[in-house]
């Protein structure tokens, strides 16, 4: 049964988690993927958002932990909406929002992604980080690269968006 944008997930009754995930990008038109552990293909960083976190800073701690990269988010925020008396702070907007669903035999759930984008000087991942195998990848790099056919999509759409290499080549990374 296909599912449309109106429709929802198909299995509306399973829980669903908010999670962050990013596509870090470098001025040398590189991608940072890591190897899934228990699925064994490549993603981007990611993880649940904690209870005491925004989506932003659960994107880039997960980004910290799995692969030692510190990055700057680049989504758009609209700072005229901030409010410090009434402690209302402006996120970055998302680059893409994905309802994914997650077969896991125990909790089969939902992830509700908030997909960021990310810029970052760094071409090298530390070896102090949790994910065994992560680093940066070239358009060319990704065709022996085991991935989800989404997913797949979803980074050849990236390496076409103009805009976002713009903004890592035009604007550099801090």
């Amino acid at each position: 049964m296909a599912t449309t944008a109106t429709e929802g997930p198909a299995r509306p009754e399973l829980e669903k988690h908010f999670t962050a995930s990013v596509f870090v990008l470098n001025p040398a038109r590189e991608v940072l993927l890591l190897r899934h552990r228990k699925l064994g293909v490549w993603l981007y960083p990611g993880g649940h958002v904690e209870r005491d976190e925004t989506p932003d800073q659960a994107a880039l701690r997960e980004l910290r932990e799995e692969t030692g990269i510190a990055a700057e988010l680049m989504g758009a925020r609209d700072a005229g909406l901030a409010d410090a008396a009434a402690d209302v702070t402006p996120l970055h907007l998302p680059y893409r929002v994905l309802c994914e669903y997650i077969a896991d035999a125990r909790d089969p759930h939902y992830h509700l992604d908030l997909i960021y984008l990310a810029r970052t000087a760094s071409r090298r991942c530390p070896m102090e980080r949790e994910a065994g195998e992560a680093g940066f990848f070239s358009h060319d790099r990704l065709a022996g690269l085991e991935m989800f056919p989404s997913f797949r999509r979803m980074l050849q759409g990236l390496f076409d968006d103009r805009q976002a290499w713009s903004a890592v080549l035009n604007q550099g990374a801090r």
